[in-house]
């Protein structure tokens, strides 16, 4: 962290070097302050200053070498002189060793108190360089991982909360059976706020969509959730339990006395220079609170839809639906498919200044400019059926509900359709056909179904094979059946063989499959004459729509997944 004399000093160096105008290191410097930022980050962000310049200068304000070490070959016998616990403590990366001089390079080398303590745990006389936060947080990952990290902080924790443990219970006024307050007031939360905060990072650096952190009798399990499967990560002895749920609860401004009921709430962080939001939910279990902690990519990164899976058919399709002026668009699929992750792309793609576009939403997942997105608050009798009373009073253009689950709600949505608003919303149903079906077990006429509905769209997340270890697949006789597969050509199929990239899984990354049925007449009178599931299923199907089982085939042809992963995620007609 840069204080004002070095900001200042960075300042004045750069513009005797030509770099900045002083009107320029001025105005800078008052937006860092009014954006609560850095003037690195200020300067970086605006393009004044290449990345070069900055930290060669910043490197002269601290009397220090600048190395960029994102071309820089280190010695993997200099990774081995500091752990990985330090590492990620001080932000320090070795480079080299020569004699008994290690070469570290830091985010920031000024800090005289952790350089003493990589001299201590290094055994080495230490020279400091300067490195840029981001290739620090890139440098990390590749030579120690979060995972290694967290390894070696429990194994230390361990080590000292036993030793100091056995040295408080050798005093008579501590010498009880079981963990005494005055041991834990002794052991500080400092390393139970690193573990959080590494957990965290772990997560998000693997690209997990949920953190599980599940209490147990004699055990508490962590788990990440990467590519819609669950998989196991750290395991924090039991007795620490009460320490890492109290910090979860801390950041997200929980009650923390509070462990009888469910607590919902949202934490906020930092992580590789980016503002990461997640969502965090308590739920009292028999052997201790269960935390779940749903981390919520970056709007911007996903809100597009050839990003999400569409083909350039089905996006072409799909960008007639939602460009109506009105009517129904309804999005099915089971929980965690991307249902709402389609909807805020298709909101994207629709807000302009001339719409006035209001969502209902439980929660409100992405913040988007330009939208007024409401969140529902049933405590305070804001539910979906009230609100969307209140969102019709402000002469809205587009209406998105987060999820159609009663009649009412039905019901007012399907009216506001079709007095001339857009709406946009879910259904749990298995297929687009179904969602009509649906509706109208819900008591809705389907007549109304049949005039309001102009297009339904069902969608599941299947992994992505590895970039790193594709390879051809030959399709067995049986993968070929399971899939229904009567095409005169053999169907091009691949697989991942499984790599450090993606954990030897052969998997990296999810994409979506897609099925979209489009209205017309012959599927409305369909509806109208109370037609099943199947039968307007079928009667989409002679009328151009393509299935899920169609749209997943088109990905294993292109390569994006596997015939494996298909059959197990869907339902093959």
């Amino acid at each position: 962290m840069l204080v004002d004399h070095d900001q200042n000093a960075l300042g004045e160096k750069l513009v005797q070097a030509g770099a900045l105008t002083q009107e320029q290191f001025s105005a800078s410097a008052g937006d860092a302050t009014a954006n609560g930022t850095s003037l690195v980050r200020q300067l970086l962000s605006s393009g004044l200053v290449s990345k070069a310049k900055v930290y060669e200068t910043l490197a002269d304000v601290y009397g220090v070498p600048y190395i960029d070490i994102s071309n820089f070959q280190i010695s993997p016998d200099a990774i081995k002189c500091l752990s990985g616990e330090i590492a990620h403590r001080y932000r320090a990366i070795p480079l080299f060793k020569i004699g008994e001089t290690l070469n570290v390079t830091m985010e920031n080398p000024a800090d005289v108190g952790a350089v003493d303590r990589i001299t201590q745990k290094s055994k080495c006389h230490v020279d400091v360089c300067l490195s840029a936060p981001e290739d620090i947080e890139e440098a990390l990952r590749t030579h120690y991982g979060s995972g290694n990290a967290i390894n070696e902080l429990l194994a230390t924790f361990s080590k000292e909360r036993s030793h100091r443990y056995r040295e408080l219970q050798k005093k008579p006024a501590q010498g009880l059976s079981f963990m005494p307050a005055p041991v834990k007031k002794e052991m500080g939360v400092k390393p139970v706020i690193q573990l959080v905060d590494l957990i965290i990072k772990q997560a998000y650096e693997e690209g997990a969509s949920d953190i599980h952190i599940e209490p147990e009798e004699k055990m508490l399990r962590v788990r990440y959730r990467v590519d819609g499967v669950l998989h196991e990560a750290a395991e924090p002895p039991k007795e620490m339990e009460s320490e890492i749920i109290s910090r979860i609860k801390v950041l997200a401004e929980m009650d923390i006395a509070e462990t009888r009921i469910p607590q919902d709430s949202r934490i906020k962080m930092d992580i590789q220079g980016k503002n990461v939001d997640m969502r965090v939910s308590t739920m009292p279990t028999v052997y201790g609170e269960n935390v779940v902690i749903r981390i919520l990519k970056d709007a911007g990164a996903v809100l597009d839809l050839s990003s999400l899976g569409f083909t350039d058919e089905m996006k072409k399709m799909f960008e007639g639906i939602i460009r109506h002026p009105y009517g129904m668009i309804l999005e099915t699929g089971p929980t965690g498919s991307g249902k709402t992750t389609t909807l805020y792309a298709a909101l994207r793609m629709i807000n302009t200044v001339e719409r006035n576009i209001v969502t209902i939403e439980d929660p409100v997942e992405y913040k988007l400019p330009l939208i007024r997105q409401i969140p529902v608050n049933v405590k305070a009798g804001l539910t979906f059926p009230t609100a969307l009373r209140s969102i019709l009073r402000q002469d809205p253009d587009v209406i998105m509900v987060g999820e159609i689950r009663d009649q009412e709600t039905a019901e007012i949505a399907i009216q506001s359709a079709l007095t001339g608003h857009l709406v946009l919303s879910t259904l749990h149903a298995n297929t687009a056909a179904g969602v009509v079906t649906r509706l109208v077990d819900m008591h809705v006429e389907p007549f109304l179904v049949a005039s309001s509905v102009i297009g339904v769209v069902s969608q599941r997340l299947i992994r992505s094979i590895c970039s790193k270890c594709k390879e051809e697949h030959k399709p067995t006789e049986l993968e070929l059946t399971a899939l229904k597969w009567e095409g005169p050509e053999p169907l091009p199929a691949f697989k991942g063989k499984g790599c450090r990239q993606c954990h030897d899984t052969g998997y990296k990354g999810r994409v979506g499959v897609f099925e979209m049925m489009r209205m017309n007449d012959r599927i409305r009178k369909k509806i109208v004459s109370n037609a099943s599931a199947a039968e307007i299923q079928s009667e989409a199907r002679e009328t151009g729509n393509a299935s899920l089982r169609d749209d997943a085939i088109v990905k294993i042809k292109m390569g994006m997944t596997t015939i494996e992963e298909a059959l197990k995620s869907v339902e093959i007609e």
